[in-house]
């Protein structure tokens, strides 16, 4: 070849070469990076096949190989992904760069899988980033020669330089992508908790604003009577409310430290039943329970068990129809303390069930109403307490609310 056409040669593999960088570079998403890399490399090193293989996290298995020069017949028809072995293997040990003029006869080989196309020349290289060693950058089959020399693997060592620095940009721009959306869902969320904590406030306010203003004015004594308990029970919904909102903070900053003690489950459970009664009554509901074969007393914190199970049948209250029977049943299995509170409202959809844990989740589109926090601080709580909270149907309809403790 003379010196002019050999200076055209080098131009226009270094012509290419530039181009490759800024097509490898073009790229954010991982896959295409992977896959822009191994079409570079075989188009400008000249070579009928390329691959690039990711280690796993053992440093020694290959997690991800990306081929060019392949269809997808062909592929498919080779079957499983190489597993690190032969060659490709002794590249991966070796971690420098690699080639032969026949790799059937070097003495790594580990032979070729049913349906593999035929390869002779190779040359394998690592892609080396920051933290060392993540992958290997594979070419066979040299076009136009025997085998693949210096300047091919100058050229193959320089992309897989390239390569690194772009895959590591695509992957953090990937972790980027990914912690943004976590920070907007974040933010979502934030914005609903606080915009139906405020409505929730504002609400409860608001009767507690308009009936003391009826109070004040003493109309007849049936407006007053009435006028004071709905004062009252205004004034509770708030005070709840604002209680579970801190134990949410809390609990979410992991600040609740359950005091452990004997607790009598009989006593717990009445209390619990005693203070749900009257707003059972205004609305016509009849609270029932029962103590199947379980141990009188459990080793757990009675003041978490105790609103825990408050809010589980004001829960079961709001939800339910006037006139309908709200059921907690405790028994014991399996070294835990199950409190089962059952009631016959509209119930939880199957895709719902994980929904309604969070805060002001609303999934009864008739009623209007959400679960508040106190769903969402009973399940915390449970958690807190090494157990767990979830809910299933109730046979006829309706929710069953089922809490389990160590015992």
């Amino acid at each position: 070849m003379t010196p002019q056409l050999e200076a055209t040669r080098i131009r226009e593999r270094f012509e290419r070469l530039l181009a490759a960088g800024v097509a490898i570079f073009s790229r954010h998403a991982l896959d295409h990076v992977l896959q822009q890399v191994v079409d570079a490399a075989r188009d400008v090193v000249g070579a009928q096949y390329a691959a690039l293989g990711v280690l796993g996290e053992d440093r020694e298995s290959l997690v991800q190989f990306v081929t060019s020069g392949i269809d997808d017949d062909a592929r498919r028809g080779i079957g499983d992904l190489p597993r690190g072995r032969g060659l490709l293997g002794h590249v991966i040990r070796e971690a420098k760069p690699i080639r032969t003029a026949d790799l059937n006869r070097h003495p790594n080989r580990y032979g070729f899988p049913p349906n593999h196309p035929p390869m002779k020349s190779f040359l394998g290289v690592p892609v080396t980033g920051r933290g060392g060693v993540f992958g290997n950058l594979y070419l066979t089959e040299k076009i136009g020669a025997s085998e693949f020399d210096d300047e091919d693997e100058a050229i193959a060592v320089l992309l897989a330089s390239q390569a690194a620095v772009a895959i590591e940009n695509a992957r953090l721009y990937g972790e980027s992508e990914q912690l943004l959306g976590q920070i907007r869902t974040m933010q979502r969320q934030r914005d609903l908790f606080f915009a139906m904590m405020n409505h929730e406030l504002r609400n409860a306010l608001t009767g507690v604003f308009g009936w003391a203003e009826r109070l004040v004015r003493r109309k007849s004594p049936e407006t007053a009577e009435q006028a004071a308990r709905e004062v009252y029970e205004a004034a509770d919904h708030t005070i709840v409310l604002l209680n579970n909102f801190l134990d949410l903070m809390r609990l979410d900053a992991g600040k609740v430290r359950p005091v452990m003690r004997d607790v009598e489950v009989r006593t717990a459970l009445q209390r619990a039943l005693t203070a749900s009664e009257p707003t059972a009554t205004a609305k016509r509901l009849r609270l029932v329970s029962r103590i199947d074969g379980a141990r009188e007393t459990i080793r757990t914190d009675p003041l978490r068990l105790e609103q825990i199970l408050l809010n589980l049948l004001s829960n079961a209250i709001r939800h339910s129809p006037a006139g309908a029977v709200v059921e907690t049943i405790v028994e014991e299995a399996a070294g835990h303390m199950v409190f089962s509170v059952m009631d016959h409202g509209p119930g939880v959809p199957a895709e719902l069930r994980d929904r309604i844990f969070e805060p002001f989740e609303r999934f009864d589109p008739h009623s209007g109403l959400g679960t508040g926090l106190g769903l969402p601080v009973s399940r915390r709580l449970a958690a807190a307490l090494g157990g767990a909270l979830t809910v299933e149907d109730t046979a006829g309809g309706g929710a069953t609310f089922i809490l389990k403790i160590p015992s």
